[in-house]
């Protein structure tokens, strides 16, 4: 058993992206590479592989076989259906296996050095200017489940104000719930045509509109048109109690508008979007 492990230490022990790939085929057997693709591509390891967990990481099978999305796009569901699965299921691991069958060896290692990050040469990105000094260096991951204060932007009274709303680390700031909602708003508002444009669109007898985010603003807020929310104050979010609406004053947050445009809120859920294509 101790086999695999000495297998593993030499070829992350290789200096460049091939000669790493040359170490997985001297060290690796097809079924091992396999193994080790699905379950590193698996990343909420629910047993099964969705064409949008694979894809990020199948762009390119070898640095002069380039594979484009249309094509594996198109693969994968001609394969599923075939197959008589649906492709929004995912593929098990056997299926996986199956649908990959036709790749080289060489193809094969390629994806196992890249999901692995067997090679040590190294990468250039960084994220310096979100991140404060003592936590550069560190991987995607690390900075997210690091405290709050690794985010640049954030007093001492931001970082104590999060820790009074239960935000700890990174990770919590990036799905703070109350910060997707604003966000959401924000982002949206600007696409709400006129009241003028929404009657000419409207059919024959008037139009009734239904549209509504009711759930999420209080009472007296529930009607107004998009465009105007943000600029409502963050208490007409219904989903924040008056002592969060306090502590989010200490940190200047007044409006709806103020909290979904802040930028420490939009990095960390950057990087959680990341996170998941870091090998």
């Amino acid at each position: 058993m101790a086999e695999p492990v000495l297998k593993r230490q030499k070829t992350i022990g290789s200096q460049t992206f091939d000669e790493a790939r040359q170490g997985v085929l001297k060290d690796y057997d097809r079924e091992e590479m396999l193994d080790g693709i699905f379950d590193a591509w698996d990343y909420d390891g629910n047993g099964a592989l969705t064409l949008e967990e694979i894809l990020p990481f199948y762009m390119k099978s070898s640095k002069s076989n380039d594979v484009l999305e249309p094509q594996v796009r198109a693969g994968f569901e001609k394969f599923c259906t075939s197959q008589g699965l649906q492709a929004t299921d995912g593929l098990t691991k056997s299926a996986f296996k199956t649908w990959l069958s036709k790749l080289t060896n060489e193809q094969l290692a390629s994806h196992f050095v890249r999901v692995k990050g067997w090679t040590s040469e190294a990468y250039k990105m960084n994220l310096n200017l979100a991140i404060v000094k003592e936590y550069r260096g560190k991987t995607i991951k690390e900075i997210l489940d690091s405290p709050v204060d690794a985010l640049r932007g954030l007093s001492d009274i931001g970082e104590e104000a999060l820790q009074k709303l239960g935000v700890k680390t990174v990770r919590e700031v990036a799905v703070w719930r109350p910060f997707l909602l604003a966000r959401a708003i924000v982002t949206l508002a600007p696409t709400e045509s006129s009241d003028k444009d929404a009657e000419s669109d409207a059919p024959a007898g008037g139009i009734l509109k239904k549209m509504n985010i009711r759930n999420m603003l209080d009472k007296e807020f529930e009607a107004l048109p998009l465009k105007q929310v943000p600029d409502l104050p963050v208490s007409a979010l219904s989903i924040l109690p008056p002592e969060c609406v306090e502590v989010l004053h200490t940190m200047r947050i007044r409006t709806i508008k103020h909290l979904g445009q802040r930028k420490y809120f939009h990095w960390a859920n950057s990087m959680l979007e990341l996170e998941q294509y870091e090998a």
